[in-house]
């Protein structure tokens, strides 16, 4: 009975690892023109955890970001992630508590993240900010 049941389990994870795999394979694969990956999201991991409105108690933001580019800049934002990493983190410390806790707020420090990203890569690369296209938020928390 435990042979079988360490066989099953033998089993599952090499199918999971072939499955991963594949992904990565797929993933890794080169955009058909006019096909969705040619826009592709880079997830800016791991997630940005940062204390924020310097009065008082200790409050803390964990956000976690994907931009979504024109190829082959995704490489370029690849490549420059701690600068890119570096200057998020100095623009979520700099926030208020109203800035991160309204509707417009958030959306404020959404449009001025896109904004840092795209003045990253300019200063970094000359040009190639109109490849930013989109900055997504895929999990926003904070302590107060």
């Amino acid at each position: 009975m435990l042979k079988k049941i360490s066989y099953v389990l033998l089993m599952l994870t090499c199918m999971s690892a072939g499955s991963m795999m594949s992904q990565v394979y797929a993933a890794s694969a080169p955009a058909a023109p006019g096909s969705d990956s040619e826009f592709p999201y880079v997830e800016l991991s791991p997630s940005f955890v940062t204390n924020y409105d310097g009065g008082g108690r200790l409050r803390y933001l964990k956000v976690d970001v994907t931009v979504r580019t024109h190829r082959p800049i995704d490489a370029r934002v690849r490549h420059h992630m701690p600068y890119i990493r570096s200057k998020l983190i100095e623009l979520f410390a700099s926030q208020l508590e109203e800035n991160l806790t309204s509707t417009d707020g958030k959306e404020q420090l959404r449009e001025q993240t896109l904004e840092e990203i795209r003045d990253a890569i300019d200063f970094l690369e000359g040009s190639g900010s109109e490849d930013i296209l989109e900055v997504f938020f895929t999990s926003y928390v904070i302590q107060q």
